[in-house]
């Protein structure tokens, strides 16, 4: 049984407890400064019951975003359109956490491929498909293309790479 799954109330009022410490504690302080002591004294839990449950503060984040998501997509039960309405919907409600997740990747290799394959992406929509520079239009169709390309990057790396490198260069294109 997966440590982070149970029924017995006491586990999951001190999951919910530490969620709520950290997501409270994220609307001040940046994750990276975050402690477990300090997740730990706002949520009045100690630390050996802390890492009964959670390895460490990046898996209970982890495990605090799967929460949110669960409580709020009611999973199996939404279409992928619904799914993307209702993201939007929470990131609104959860501005500043999202805000914060979506930022502490700033300086990530990620984010500097995103960068400037969305600046080559932007010079080929305006010269082949005549879309307005800087317009919002353009602004989404530059992060939907860059975001999926690196997230089938992504997928594929970690997947050890299950097809060749041109396969996959054809079904993306």
């Amino acid at each position: 049984m997966d440590k982070h799954t149970t029924d017995d109330l006491r586990v999951r009022r001190t999951h919910k407890h530490l969620y709520n410490a950290l997501l409270g504690l994220m609307e001040k302080h940046s994750f990276e400064t975050i402690t477990v002591k300090q997740i730990c004294d706002l949520a009045m839990v100690h630390r050996t019951t802390f890492y009964t449950h959670f390895n460490d503060k990046f898996d209970l984040l982890s495990h605090a975003l799967r929460q949110i998501a669960e409580d709020e997509f009611k999973l199996g039960q939404l279409t992928p359109s619904e799914s993307f309405q209702e993201l939007f919907s929470i990131a609104t409600k959860q501005k500043k956490l999202f805000s914060q997740l979506l930022a502490e990747e700033r300086d990530s290799l990620r984010n500097l491929l995103r960068r400037e394959m969305g600046s080559g992406m932007k010079e080929h929509l305006i010269e082949d498909c005549s879309i307005e520079n800087n317009s919002i239009e353009m602004q989404i169709a530059v992060e939907a293309y860059v975001g999926a390309v690196l997230g089938v990057l992504s997928w594929w790396i970690e997947n050890n790479m299950p097809i060749d490198q041109e396969n996959l260069y054809k079904q993306l294109t």
